[in-house]
Parts: C-alpha cells; sequence; structure tokens
C-alpha cells in the first residue's frame, strides 16, 4: 500500500505519487493534526507553498528518518513546539542538499547578513531553492553567489524586505491555521451568497473574521492579496450588522458574500 502524506489518500498499490497533490506516496499512512503530540502540547505551523512538490517530498522523507511528529494541511506542515528546533533542522538538510553547487572558479559576490535573523536567513535559502541560484556560505557565514546570479540575488532581497514592511497585519494567532481559516471564510460566505439569513453561515463566517483579523501574513500569501481579502471580510460583517437595506433588502449581503467568496476562490 501507499499514501500521500498531504491529503492521507489511499494511493493503491505501489504508486510513487499522489495523483491528487503530486507529492511522493510512502509506505505508511501520514499522521492527523489532532494526532500530532499530546493533548497538553502546543502546536506550531510552517508554511510550504513555495516548495516545489519534490522539496516538500523530501522533507517527508527528514521528517519521518527523525521521527518527528507532524502532519499536513496542504502545504502546511503542522509539528509540536517542542519540536520546533529538530524541525528547523531538517528544513535546513532539506535545503542544503537540494540547493545547487556554486561554482568555484566562477567570479562571485559576497553578501554579508550577520544581522539577519535566523528566520530570515531560511526564507532566503528557501526562495534561492525556489528559484534554483547556487550558493555557498562563505568561512564568515555571508552568503556567497555567482556574480552572473546578483542581479536575481538583489531583485530577492528587495522583495523579501517589502514582504516583512507588511507583513505585520495582526499580532499573530498561535495553533490556528491560516489555510483552514481561509476554507471557513470561503464556504461561509458561499452559504450567505445564497442565503443572507442563514444562521449556520453567519456564525461560522463570524468565528473566522474574528480569527483572520488576528493572523499576521502567512508566507506564501501575497500581501496585496491578503489586504484585499481583509476589506472584503469586513465589508461583509457590516453588511450584516447593518441587516437588510430598506431599498436593496438582501441584496448588499448578497453581493457582499459574493465578492469575498470570489476573491478566496482562486487561493484555494
Amino acid at each position: 500500500m501507499a499514501w500521500c502524506f498531504q491529503c492521507g489518500a489511499d494511493c493503491g498499490g505501489e504508486a510513487l505519487e499522489c495523483a491528487e497533490c503530486g507529492v511522493a506516496a510512502f509506505p505508511t499512512p501520514p499522521q492527523s493534526a489532532e494526532e500530532v503530540g499530546d493533548p497538553d502540547d502546543e502546536q506550531m505551523a510552517y508554511e510550504f507553498h513555495e516548495w516545489v512538490y519534490d522539496a516538500r517530498s523530501g522533507l517527508e522523507a527528514e521528517l519521518r528518518a527523525r521521527e518527528l511528529e507532524h502532519a499536513w494541511l496542504g502545504p502546511t506542515l503542522i509539528v509540536r513546539e517542542a519540536d520546533e528546533e529538530a524541525v528547523d533542522e531538517a528544513v535546513e538538510s532539506v535545503l542544503r542538499a537540494r540547493l545547487p553547487t556554486l561554482d568555484k572558479d566562477e567570479p562571485a559576490v559576497v553578501y554579508e547578513w550577520g544581522d539577519y535573523a535566523d528566520d530570515d536567513r531560511a526564507e532566503v535559502l528557501s526562495e534561492l531553492l525556489s528559484e534554483g541560484i547556487a550558493h555557498n556560505l562563505d568561512n564568515d557565514g555571508n552568503l556567497e553567489v555567482a556574480e552572473t546570479d546578483e542581479g536575481a540575488v538583489d531583485a530577492l532581497f528587495d522583495r523579501l524586505s517589502a514582504a516583512a514592511s507588511q507583513r505585520e497585519f495582526g499580532p499573530g494567532l498561535p495553533g490556528v491555521e491560516p489555510y483552514q481559516v481561509l476554507e471557513a471564510l470561503f464556504f461561509s460566505a458561499d452559504r450567505l451568497r445564497r442565503n443572507p439569513a442563514d444562521v449556520k453561515g453567519v456564525e461560522d463566517f463570524a468565528i473566522a473574521c474574528e480569527q483572520v483579523v488576528q493572523l499576521r501574513l502567512p508566507w506564501g500569501y501575497d500581501a496585496e492579496f491578503w489586504r484585499a481579502m481583509l476589506d472584503a471580510a469586513e465589508g461583509l460583517r457590516e453588511a450584516i450588522v447593518a441587516g437588510p437595506d430598506p431599498t436593496e433588502g438582501e441584496t448588499v449581503v448578497e453581493q457582499a458574500a459574493l465578492a469575498l467568496r470570489d476573491l478566496l476562490r482562486r487561493y484555494l
């Protein structure tokens, strides 16, 4: 038998990969998020939206080899908070194994990044992997790349810097998975665009709306989209609170719900 580590599907027989997710299949089923750790253990999430399928499969193999409890919710990895350091080491191991080798005979450029936090360095390494840019860390721990890649790396640092300046949308909500919150917003908005008086839809939307405004911008999501999504969610919330319009009736809620649903649909 073979199972997909992301969606948990039974791939059957000796399948090498999941037909739905495109990632490698493994001979034993994955854990569910509820099974990660004991009931009293805190959990944390890693976002791997930008990682290619082979990289995620490599990380799954590394986590299994290290016997670290974990679960996947799509491209999001759930682990015990107590295992953070071990998981970081597994991620770094996969990154280093997959990155191209820098040609020492070619002219190189060195980026001093001694002031960068470990998380920021990991983010840069992940981007280098995604873009296939060869690099090396010199004896002082600085980043070394080929001179021909200087423009691409400069653009990478500019992009990450711009994203970091917009990332703090909310204070963060430990233990809450952003992907699940967006799904809850999508399905509740879908219910409300068909029936603005749907009590379950209103309740589910209220919970998801309260959560989403507290989330930080997750890695892999565009800041412009996140802001538009928050504005659309607020527009629907205001329409629900205001109640039926004297002239347009429930149309205002229906339109606000449709706008939010259509915006989220492109990302789910």
